[in-house]
């Protein structure tokens, strides 16, 4: 069962490495659920990867300080419009809280040819690891590769700055599935991070990207 509202005057590093995940809506609150993560001492793009790469070549992102960026009523519309829908329950005051207020630092924006911005990954970087927390995203793009490429982006870019993992956030059967692609993916389970070989989590049908 998950575990919130945990309080602790661990570093974040420490917390990310002990299977907490931030709260959206408290910056001190962390939470305790199926937490995941790229082992970038075990980096190697598949060919699963490649193939996510090339399908989605013609997007363009630049990955910028969330302090310089302006979180003004243009993007908060936008985004509540994405939100309803996708038919997602994340209120748009969250989405305002970490774009502004919380520990997340950096932020991707992604844009088609047309330099129209098609989406958002909300993210904490630190000189040892980084973590990709929140997406959002054009709905066009739901059932295409790009939340796919939002992800290995930032496993791929966290890897190239020399840091030792990447947290993905939470993973299950219902929840993030499709993460197991991702480069020297593990799981957090029974205290323990476990490489993806040893899970024995079922196949899902349909529905893996959220």
């Amino acid at each position: 069962m998950p575990k919130y509202n945990i309080q602790n005057q661990l570093t974040p590093e420490d917390n990310y490495q002990s299977g907490l995940l931030p709260q959206r809506n408290q910056i001190n609150f962390w939470y305790q659920d199926s937490s995941s993560r790229s082992n970038l001492s075990n980096f190697q793009l598949s060919s699963e990867n490649r193939r996510i790469i090339n399908k989605t070549e013609e997007f363009t992102y630049q990955l910028i300080s969330l302090k310089d960026f302006s979180y003004n009523s243009d993007i908060q519309k936008q985004i509540f419009s994405w939100l309803k829908q996708l038919e997602w329950d994340f209120p748009i005051s969250s989405v305002k809280k970490i774009f502004t207020n919380h520990i997340f630092n950096y932020l991707y924006v992604w844009k088609d040819q047309q330099n129209n911005t098609i989406a958002y990954s909300i993210c904490y970087f630190s000189d040892q690891v980084s973590h990709i927390a929140y997406v959002f995203y054009d709905p066009q793009y739901s059932h295409s590769n790009l939340p796919i490429r939002l992800v290995l982006q930032t496993v791929t870019d966290s890897h190239d700055r020399g840091l030792k993992y990447c947290y993905l956030g939470r993973f299950s059967q219902d929840t993030g599935f499709y993460k197991r692609n991702m480069p020297g993916f593990e799981y957090f389970e029974n205290n323990n991070w476990i490489s993806y070989q040893k899970l024995t989590v079922p196949r899902p049908v349909k529905g893996e990207v959220r």
